[in-house]
């Protein structure tokens, strides 16, 4: 059966492999003992930044809303899938169907209020059930550990501090309204300037390092608030800088570095006008 066929999409009409089909007997091919050498030499391990780094391009493509893009770079994402799966199955683990298998009865058995009886109605809702049916599969397999066990410690930062506060919500752990959250924010920046301001000491740099945390931990839970994903407003706000300095450059008719407070602040302002403009 065809990986489409798998997840229940093939249409039946066609006897011809599906192009997803002929990817994956691609990438066989490539890993064949007269394939690439170069794909040939890879594991799961070696792939892994690759992996990585293919996520964030997909990513920055849904920021520059580009179509065709996103598509390219989805691709790419698919490469890493399907080659990591072709290792798996030459390795006797598993293979590509059975991770579509797997998923597809993940989604069917996460969605009883599309493919059984039960009747929601809101995308809250819907988060709330897909909580209580995970809890229930760990309990069901004995995984025995804190809620907030299973967050990867190698996503990035912002993105780790967002799960590890979605799971400690998940349990009743939350602020009763946003109010709250400023308050806690206005605390947090108070502890971190005293510990700027502490005399030198060893332990001074280790606990800025732990009140800054602090601030951005609870900035965090603002953007929860607020139905923001923290990593992306700050990619938001990294690209927006970028535009920004990149104007000033040109603008400028001699380096940035030879400029004064003053005039790098008056170039600021116009190369934030300059994009207002333009939009």
């Amino acid at each position: 059966m065809s990986v489409l066929g798998s997840l229940g999409l093939a249409s039946g009409k066609s006897s011809m492999p599906s192009y997803l089909d002929e990817f994956i007997l691609t990438i066989a091919r490539l890993r064949a003992p007269d394939g690439c050498p170069w794909d040939r030499e890879q594991t799961h391990a070696t792939l892994a930044r690759y992996l990585l780094e293919e996520a964030y391009e997909v990513l920055e493509a849904i920021h520059l809303d580009s179509p065709p893009k996103l598509q390219e770079e989805l691709g790419d994402l698919l490469l890493q899938i399907v080659l990591n799966s072709q290792i798996a199955k030459e390795n006797g683990h598993f293979d590509i169907e059975t991770v579509a298998r797997s998923i597809n009865e993940k989604m069917i058995n996460r969605h009883p209020h599309v493919f059984g009886d039960s009747k929601l109605n809101t995308a809250d809702e819907v988060v709330t059930q897909w909580d209580e049916l995970k809890e229930r599969e760990k309990k069901a397999s004995n995984e025995i550990g804190s809620a907030i066990d299973g967050v990867p410690r190698t996503l990035p930062a912002l993105m780790q501090a967002l799960k590890v506060s979605e799971r400690a919500v998940s349990q009743g752990f939350e602020w009763n309204n946003i109010d709250e959250v400023w308050e806690k924010l206005d605390s947090e920046l108070a502890e971190l300037k005293e510990a700027i301001a502490a005399p030198a000491g060893d332990n001074r740099r280790r606990n800025i390092d732990l009140e800054l945390g602090d601030v951005l931990f609870t900035l965090v839970n603002i953007a929860r608030w607020q139905d923001l994903n923290p990593e992306e407003s700050l990619l938001l706000a990294t690209e927006k800088f970028k535009e920004r300095f990149k104007i000033m450059e040109k603008l400028s008719a001699q380096p940035l570095k030879e400029l004064s407070k003053e005039e790098l602040g008056n170039l600021w302002l116009k190369a934030k006008a300059a994009l207002l403009n333009a939009n």
